[in-house]
């Protein structure tokens, strides 16, 4: 069990879209109720491959005051049940833009991690007026790494700046999710080539890396910001590859500004 902060109500969903299972954390602080609904910042997180969303808890404490917040736990990661099927990218980000339209969610702030990242990127490429913005953290794959060997060895790189804690939440998942499922969904994460399917996707692009993230490098983050028809890209000092985990203040504030722009 997640310890829950004081003042931070959590509601958890299990359901099925479209016959695959999906896991949702929602989020919000009782200081929301003096926030004016115009002024509400609604954001939807989107994990990357073989973890779930318990990784983003220190962010969603940090984004819960000025808006609802929703966690999204993908099929088959952490105790998600698996599917009967091999999911890509493509069918991942269907999954999401069911949930979204079954939310009802208004123009969302849409935020996507490493896997994740092409997620969103293909969900706004396909249905671009179901967010208002979009943050990609640590976004994959570049072309210099699109084999299994590169991904683990940046990984064992970039793993060293995370904190103690963030490695352990992260080691957890993996186990959850398991090596067969973690493989099956692989392949489709290094084909999938977000700095082509980025220029599809019209509305405000922010993407963010963590100083000491090996994943994505700054030329490759680059890249991707602008190719984005209005991308933006901003780097977390000190930061691993999920920097929102040891740096979630900083994360939140790029997000707030995203979102003020």
């Amino acid at each position: 069990m997640i310890p829950v902060p004081s003042g931070l109500n959590v509601r958890i969903d299990r359901l099925l879209v479209d016959g695959l299972p999906l896991r949702t954390w929602t989020c919000w602080r009782d200081s929301l109720d003096r926030v004016p609904p115009q002024e509400r910042r609604d954001v939807v997180l989107v994990h990357g491959i073989g973890v779930s969303s318990h990784y983003f808890q220190p962010l969603a404490g940090e984004l819960a005051g000025a808006g609802v917040v929703h966690m999204l736990d993908l099929p088959g990661f952490g105790d998600v049940p698996r599917p009967d099927r091999r999911l890509d990218v493509e069918d991942f980000a269907g999954v999401v833009e069911r949930w979204l339209r079954r939310a009802g969610l208004d123009r969302p702030t849409v935020l996507g991690h490493s896997m994740g990242a092409q997620v969103v990127t293909e969900l706004l490429a396909k249905a671009p007026d179901v967010a208002g913005r979009a943050v990609l953290v640590g976004p994959t794959t570049d072309p210099a790494a699109r084999s299994a060997v590169r991904q683990g060895l940046r990984l064992l790189r970039t793993a060293v700046h995370e904190s103690p804690r963030t490695r352990q939440t992260i080691l957890v998942d993996y186990l959850q999710s398991g090596a067969l499922w973690y493989g099956l969904v692989l392949p489709s994460m290094l084909e999938y080539r977000t700095e082509e399917r980025i220029q599809q996707v019209p509305v405000p692009v922010l993407v963010v890396r963590g100083e000491h993230d090996r994943i994505a490098p700054r030329p490759w983050v680059q890249q991707v910001a602008a190719a984005a028809p209005d991308g933006r890209w901003a780097e977390v000092p000190g930061g691993g590859h999920a920097v929102f985990a040891n740096h979630a203040r900083e994360v939140a504030a790029l997000i707030r500004e995203h979102q003020d722009r």
